[in-house]
């Protein structure tokens, strides 16, 4: 639920505002639904993950991955046709951490004001 909720309101909101938009969203719903760590975290991560991949295939796709092969290119990827697929995950990899790590701080500052 925490998953879909994230990843709903991540989408709505970064037509907005910037991509960073995603920390105070993940920060704030699982200070508010978190019931652990590893929940806030793995839900924050995997619902960034899901859309920024999900929304990168999107954009990518109809134009035949020419963008994204040459970001690859940029990063010095090896020179292959699958470039865009190693280009993608990393962008789901950079934006889930950064969701996900934000989760984490919003279910341990949680966690810190039940103790004083």
């Amino acid at each position: 639920m925490l998953i879909l909720i994230i990843a709903i309101v991540s989408l709505i909101l970064q037509f907005f505002l910037p991509w960073w938009i995603i920390a105070p969203i993940a920060f704030g719903l699982s200070f508010w639904m978190a019931r652990s760590g590893k929940q806030a975290f793995g839900s924050a991560f995997l619902a960034i993950f899901l859309l920024w991949v999900g929304m990168g295939l999107i954009h990518t796709l109809p134009n035949e991955n020419i963008l994204a092969n040459r970001v690859g290119s940029m990063l010095s990827l090896p020179d292959t046709s699958f470039n865009w697929i190693i280009v993608l995950l990393l962008t789901g990899i950079i934006g889930g951490l950064a969701s996900g790590f934000s989760g984490l701080s919003g279910f341990y500052f949680k966690e810190a004001m039940k103790k004083s």
